[in-house]
């Protein structure tokens, strides 16, 4: 009888932790859509990444709002002229 490939095992796993991963994404993605962050896909990636990094939740919450803050200004400001 063959012996079982640990890699098979081991590529099950992986590929189990990616399909929960991305299920668990898009949840917080429609999350995201129905408190109307405004967070696209790709910037909401990125605020997950870092959390997932260390970064504190509060610390990057009050980023994003200077961020936003700014941007707002620089287009209002465009516009005037």
């Amino acid at each position: 009888m063959p012996e079982p490939n640990s890699n098979e095992g081991n590529n099950t796993n992986q590929y189990m932790r990616l399909q929960q991963s991305q299920l668990i994404r898009a949840n917080i993605q429609n999350i995201s859509q129905f408190l109307n962050t405004g967070l696209s896909p790709e910037t909401l990636d990125i605020c997950i990444k870092l959390l997932e990094a260390g970064v504190h939740p509060q610390a990057l919450s009050e980023v994003v709002v200077q961020i936003r803050n700014q941007v707002a200004a620089i287009n209002n400001g465009a516009t005037e002229e």
